[in-house]
């Protein structure tokens, strides 16, 4: 039978029992603070940007605008003739294109009509009126005239916003009479031509004349010859 020997162990004796000294202390490891990398402070200025850009914003939000236009002060019926009592400028931010039909001036709509019913405070726009032509208290019609006694047609004399007087001339008692039947009127528009339905030699001036006036052109133009005497600068009724 084979005898079993046991071999002693031998512990490992602790720190403080080799050579009788206290072990040495552990060693402490500190972290290293590192810089921030490329994409974060990319990132940071990128936030400062929006930041700045949210900021411009909302100060122009609360700045004033710098342009005024007209509005209605009342409610405005369709066919009203509108003045300056009726209207306000209003300080607004309006886009270019609607800039652009609005009015910045009042004195532009006096006289000018109502197309449609507008609101207390509705902003007014060009599709919104009529003014007419040569005017307030003016109304338009339209003479046929041949070339020689319209200036020749000369659009250089004859054009929109020129001042004429109308002249008719007639036979009275087998004598030709002439007249001046209207003193203070303001050449609108002139047709010649492809401009006229039917592209006849002659011209057709549209007019704006006083009220009083239309029947003693329109009465000129059917029983006599009617001419235009260019009257621009001379002063008149309109003007000086």
């Amino acid at each position: 039978m084979a005898d079993h020997t046991t071999l002693p162990t031998r512990s490992r004796p602790s720190g403080r029992q080799m050579n009788g000294a206290d072990p040495p202390p552990g060693r402490s490891v500190r972290s290293v603070r590192r810089l921030p990398g490329g994409r974060a402070v990319v990132g940071g200025f990128l936030v400062a940007a929006s930041a700045v850009g949210v900021f411009g914003a909302y100060t122009n939000a609360l700045s004033s605008p710098d342009r005024s236009f007209a509005v209605v002060t009342s409610d405005v019926d369709a066919g009203a003739r509108l003045s300056v009592a009726d209207l306000t400028l209003v300080p607004l931010d309006l886009p270019s294109d609607q800039q652009r039909v609005a009015f910045a001036d009042l004195s532009l709509l006096e006289g000018a009509t109502a197309l449609a019913p507008m609101t207390a405070g509705q902003l007014v726009q060009s599709g919104d009126v009529a003014k007419p032509a040569g005017g307030p208290q003016r109304a338009q019609i339209s003479v046929a005239l041949d070339p020689g006694n319209a200036l020749g047609g000369d659009p250089g004399l004859l054009g929109p916003g020129e001042r004429v007087q109308v002249i008719a001339t007639f036979t009275q008692g087998g004598a030709p009479v002439t007249e001046t039947v209207s003193r203070d009127a303001t050449v609108v528009r002139v047709l010649g031509g492809s401009d006229q339905l039917g592209g006849s030699a002659g011209l057709t001036v549209v007019l704006a004349v006083p009220p009083a006036d239309l029947e003693p052109v329109a009465g000129a133009a059917a029983a006599g010859v009617v001419s235009l005497a260019r009257t621009t600068g001379l002063g008149g009724p309109s003007e000086g």
